[in-house]
């Protein structure tokens, strides 16, 4: 079969209706005759007022019954009877109708015999073996003695057939066999459901475009998907909303679904990639201040290959240039399914280089392992060396100002992400955890109280946490508030100026310059209220308020205190590439031409 339907019943419940046909001919449904109690006048032109009289009896007129201007007397009847025997009363007929319009507002009143219920005598089914009949009689809320509601009989046997997928049978049917009514006493009717449970299939292999690049097993990972198992929970909507979950696809088709004889399935799934790259920038204004007599431009090159060689591997390359001659190189690879396991390994490369005050390098391995629901156990192992630089070697308080440095660290965390948008989230969670702790061993030149030169070298323990939160809810139409926060602490018996962490920039304290504070505690909240343009562009109103604790250094104290920060900003999403603009402010500005300015381009390769 070239498609899937995922749930076949025939005939429909609906078609029970039919089978009572002979039951709904003997109950002597008449026409319905219509007896005026006034003479007509114009009620077309007047407001109608609906009135139902069951047995007798006054009845409120049924909500899901809607009415018609009175030519249409018999359609709206026979909707009248069509709600009644939803509840069961197959015997309801339609006695008469009146029409006063010398009242104001004029009525309609309608006559309906409603008769007895039609109940549930016997209810069997036939032809389980992969779930047995008391496990199906469970999940049916359609019991022996109630009324036969068509409706709930027929979201009865959905409920069966999803049973049926979750047992690797998708290709289930169910077929009302037989509906027997017996008039001895109340009317019941005797049902009987057949299923033809197919065969229980396994999943043969996953087909993919032939210019496609992704590889089927890249494809079967994404797609929750094993090679030889039995294909069970096949849901086609939830495996294609999955796939178009992941960046690496620009569009996804509709998986189709074909059966071998021997029972293997072969998934074909049309995708279409997205870019293979992008190579991204962001300029940044700082205007003079205190210590800048003029204003200056920083800003970052960013290169991302992602994709590579069709298995979700990835590769950056990034270039930033800070204030006061700071370079920063990164370069980061990751394979996200090693082995063809829910396993992710990487391996990262990160150069600074502060002016001429020293130099950092940090060779770093990580990897995690995916337990499914966007939780993800990750473990880090990293060697960081710092090397002073001319400037780093001078005195300072009796000190080398920058010792030279080796620290091994190693650490776990977890990652857990579940969104709705990747590029652009409506609501979900996403939170990164990361701790880890090592030894650095370093040496330095002190003078001594006798003005002698020593060389001094020790080793210390030292412990680092690190945690991102974001959490998306959506207000109103296309309007979102993101809440989060970002911190790093660094726990040591002492501290070195490259030990410390920066706060300020582009993607962090965005009303600040990059790298304005400095710390072994830094921490930023974040309330963005965004308005959703389309599904990758909005605009945004943002507050930053940062913490920063400094510990006593070199020759000044220990500092602590909080930094707010606020502004705008828009992310597009263009015929060129994305596109994004942020202008935020401090309380320490003194005038809104002060603000600081960033500007973003992404342009897929």
């Amino acid at each position: 079969m070239s498609g899937h339907r995922r749930h076949v019943v025939y005939p429909t419940v609906g078609a029970v209706l039919l089978v009572l046909a002979g039951l709904l001919g003997s109950g002597g449904i008449q026409p319905a005759a219509a007896q005026t109690a006034a003479a007509r006048s114009s009620p077309e032109t007047a407001e109608m007022q609906w009135q139902l009289v069951l047995g007798g009896k006054r009845a409120a007129w049924p909500d899901t019954v809607s009415t018609a201007p009175i030519e249409n007397l018999p359609s709206v009847g026979q909707r009248v009877l069509r709600h009644l025997r939803q509840q069961g009363y197959y015997y309801a007929t339609l006695d008469s109708a009146t029409v006063d319009t010398s009242a104001t507002p004029p009525f309609v009143r309608l006559y309906v015999h409603r008769g007895p219920q039609v109940r549930i005598g016997t209810l069997r089914i036939e032809g389980d073996s992969a779930v047995s009949a008391d496990e199906l009689r469970a999940l049916m809320e359609t019991e022996e003695g109630d009324p036969l509601r068509p409706a709930r009989l027929e979201a009865d046997i959905q409920a069966l057939l999803d049973r049926y997928e979750r047992a690797g049978r998708p290709l289930a049917q169910i077929r009302v066999a037989e509906t027997r009514l017996s008039t001895e006493g109340m009317p019941t009717l005797r049902v009987t459901l057949r299923i033809n449970e197919g065969p229980a299939l396994w999943l043969k292999r996953i087909e993919v475009p032939d210019d496609a690049r992704t590889s089927p097993e890249l494809l079967a990972h994404l797609a929750d998907l094993e090679m030889g198992a039995p294909l069970r929970d096949y849901d086609p909507k939830a495996l294609r909303r999955r796939l178009e979950a992941h960046e690496m696809f620009q569009a996804v088709g509709a998986p189709q679904l074909r059966v071998a004889a021997d029972g293997g399935t072969v998934v074909r799934i049309p995708v279409e990639e997205a870019a293979p790259g992008a190579f991204d920038f962001v300029l940044g204004y700082l205007p003079p201040s205190q210590t800048r007599d003029s204003g200056q431009l920083v800003g970052t090159g960013h290169l991302l290959l992602k994709h590579l060689f069709g298995g979700g591997r990835t590769a950056e390359f990034t270039l930033d240039r800070r204030p006061g001659r700071t370079s920063i190189f990164d370069v980061s690879l990751s394979d996200p399914y090693l082995f063809g396991l829910p396993l992710r390994v990487g391996g990262h490369f990160r150069g600074e280089q502060r002016d001429s005050t020293y130099g950092e390098r940090v060779y770093a391995l990580n990897g995690g392992y995916r337990l499914g629901n966007g939780l993800e156990l990750t473990a880090t192992l990293s060697r960081e060396v710092v090397r002073p630089g001319p400037a780093g070697t001078q005195f300072l308080d009796n000190r080398q100002q920058i010792p030279r440095s080796t620290t091994l660290f190693y650490g776990a965390g977890v990652r857990y992400e579940q969104v709705d948008r990747p590029q652009n989230p409506r609501r979900g969670l996403s939170v990164d955890i990361q701790f880890s702790q090592g030894r650095k061993e370093r040496r330095l030149r002190r003078i001594t109280a006798t003005g002698d030169t020593t060389r001094i070298s020790d080793s210390f323990r030292q412990e680092r946490l690190q945690g991102r939160v974001r959490a998306y809810l959506p207000l109103f139409d296309r309007q979102v508030l993101a809440v989060g926060g970002d911190g790093s602490v660094l726990l040591s018996r002492d501290y070195d100026r490259s030990d410390l962490f920066r706060l300020g920039g582009a993607t962090s304290l965005r009303g600040y310059d990059e790298d304005r504070f400095l710390g072994n505690v830094v921490a930023r909240g974040l309330v963005e209220y965004r308005l959703q343009l389309d599904r990758a562009s909005y605009a945004h109103a943002f507050i930053d308020l940062g913490y920063v604790a400094r510990p006593a250094l070199e020759a000044t104290s220990a500092t602590q205190g909080w930094h707010p920060g606020y502004g705008l900003g828009v992310r597009l999403q263009t015929a060129i590439g994305r596109i994004s603009a942020t202008y935020a402010l401090n309380p320490e500005v003194q005038s809104p031409a002060n603000g600081r300015v960033h500007l973003g381009l992404s342009v897929g390769l």
